[in-house]
C-alpha cells in the first residue's frame, strides 16, 4: 500500500470516528430522555396553548372516527358482522377519546392509555378494512401517535409503539407479498415507505427535541421541580415587570426558604429532602396565578414574582400561610417567607433590572427576619 492510502486511510479514519461518536452521544441523549408529560404539559399550559393542544389531539380523534364512518359505507371497508362490529367499537372509542380530551383536564395515566389505546384502535382499524392498500394507508396514522409520544413521552414508550406499528404494518402489507395476488415489488415498496413514514418522522423529532432541550429549553428549567432556575427567572422578569406599576397592578416578590432543610437532608436522606423540594414545589403552585413566574434558585430556596393588586396581599399572605404548612409532613416542614411589595413605577433612569434587585433584596431580607424569629411565618414590606 503506498503512503498515499495509508494517509487517506487514516484521514478517513479521524473524520468518521468524530462523526460516530457524535451520532452516538445524541442517540445517548435520546435514550436518556426522561417522561416529558408533566414539563410539556407544563409549558404548553405558561403559554396559553393547553386548550389548544387539548381541542386539537380531541379534533383529530374524532376526525378519525367520522373517517371510520364513512368506511362503513364504502364496498371496501369492512365486511361482514364481526367486521362492522370492530370498526363500529374504534368509531365508540375515537369519540370517547376525544370528549376526554375535551372535557378533562390530561393526566399522566390518561396519557398513557391513550396513547396503548390508539395503537389497539389503528390496529383494529386496518384489520377491518379489505383491502391491503387500504390496509397500509391505515397504519400511516401510526405516525401521528409517535409525534404525540416524541413531545409527551419517553423514548422506551416510543420504540413500543413503533415495534407494534411495525409488526402491524408488516401484516397489513402480508397479502401484496405472499397472497393470490403477490406483487412483491409493489409489496415491498408500500410497506418500506409506511415504515419509513411511521419510524424517521417520530424518531427524528424526538431525538431534536432531545438535543434541543439539553441545550436550550433545560438551560431555563430545574430539572427536579420543572420551575424556572435562576437564569430563567432572570430572562423573563423583564417581561413581566416592564408594564406600568400601580396600585391596582403592583408587583409582588416572594422568596421562601424551607426551615431546617439540612437536617432533613442529614437525618432522613437526599431522597427525603428531594421530595421535600418537589411537594414544596406543588404547594407554591396552589396560591400562585398561571402569569406568576416561579422559580428554585438554591438548594431550598424559591421564588415567585407577579403582578397583583395591592387590595389582595392580605388575603395571599393568609393563602401562602395555608398552603405552605407541612406540619403533618413526615418529616414536619416549615418554611420561613418574606414578600416585597412595588406599588410605584419606575423612576427615571432605574432599569427593570434594578426594581427587580431591590424587590429581591427587601424580600429576602424579611424572610431572613422570619427565620430568625423562629421560621414558620410570614413577613412583608412595601417598598
Amino acid at each position: 500500500m503506498s503512503a498515499t492510502s495509508k494517509c487517506a486511510r487514516k484521514l478517513q479514519t479521524c473524520i468518521g470516528r468524530p462523526a460516530m461518536n457524535g451520532f452516538v452521544e445524541v442517540v445517548m441523549r435520546w435514550w436518556q430522555l426522561p417522561d416529558q408529560f408533566h414539563s410539556f404539559s407544563r409549558y404548553l399550559e405558561d403559554r396559553g396553548f393547553l386548550t389548544s393542544c387539548r381541542a386539537l389531539v380531541g379534533g383529530t380523534a374524532l376526525w378519525m372516527g367520522l373517517v371510520l364512518l364513512s368506511a362503513r359505507f364504502s364496498d371496501v371497508g369492512p365486511q361482514g358482522t364481526f367486521w362492522r362490529a370492530v370498526n363500529l367499537m374504534v368509531i365508540v372509542l375515537c369519540v370517547g377519546a376525544a370528549l376526554i380530551w375535551w372535557l378533562f383536564p390530561p393526566t399522566p395515566l390518561w396519557s398513557y392509555t391513550f396513547v396503548v389505546g390508539s395503537d389497539v384502535a389503528i390496529a383494529a382499524a386496518a384489520a377491518t378494512d379489505s383491502e391491503p392498500m387500504g390496509r397500509l394507508i391505515a397504519c400511516v396514522v401510526f405516525a401521528s401517535i409517535g409525534g404525540y409520544i416524541a413531545f409527551f413521552h419517553n423514548p422506551k414508550l416510543q420504540v413500543g409503539h413503533l415495534v407494534f406499528a411495525s409488526i402491524v404494518t408488516v401484516f397489513s402489507g402480508w397479502t401484496l407479498l405472499f397472497g393470490p395476488a403477490a406483487d412483491v415489488g409493489l409489496g415491498l415498496a408500500k410497506i418500506a415507505v409506511v415504515m419509513a413514514t411511521i419510524i424517521v418522522i417520530p424518531v427524528v423529532s424526538q431525538i431534536v427535541l432531545a438535543v434541543l432541550g439539553s441545550d436550550a429549553t433545560t438551560s431555563d428549567i430545574d430539572p427536579l421541580t420543572g420551575l424556572l432556575n435562576r437564569r430563567g427567572l432572570s430572562r423573563r422578569v423583564k417581561d413581566l415587570m416592564g408594564p406600568p406599576v400601580t396600585e391596582a397592578d403592583a408587583v409582588l416578590v416572594v422568596v421562601i426558604d424551607l426551615d431546617r432543610f439540612k437536617t432533613i437532608n442529614d437525618v432522613h436522606g437526599h431522597d427525603v429532602g428531594d421530595s421535600t423540594i418537589l411537594r414544596t414545589a406543588l404547594r407554591i403552585r396552589l396560591w400562585t396565578t398561571k402569569a406568576a413566574l416561579t422559580a428554585r434558585v438554591g438548594g431550598d430556596e424559591f421564588v415567585v414574582v407577579e403582578r397583583v393588586p395591592v387590595s389582595v396581599i392580605a388575603r395571599l399572605e393568609g393563602q401562602i400561610r395555608s398552603a405552605m404548612d407541612g406540619a403533618t409532613d413526615d418529616p414536619p416542614t416549615s418554611a420561613s417567607i418574606g414578600m416585597a411589595v412595588r406599588t410605584a413605577p419606575r423612576h427615571p433612569g432605574e432599569s427593570v433590572d434594578e426594581a427587580f434587585a431591590e424587590l429581591f433584596r427587601v424580600a429576602d431580607s424579611v424572610m431572613y427576619e422570619a427565620k430568625r424569629e423562629g421560621g414558620n411565618q410570614v413577613r412583608a414590606s412595601l417598598v
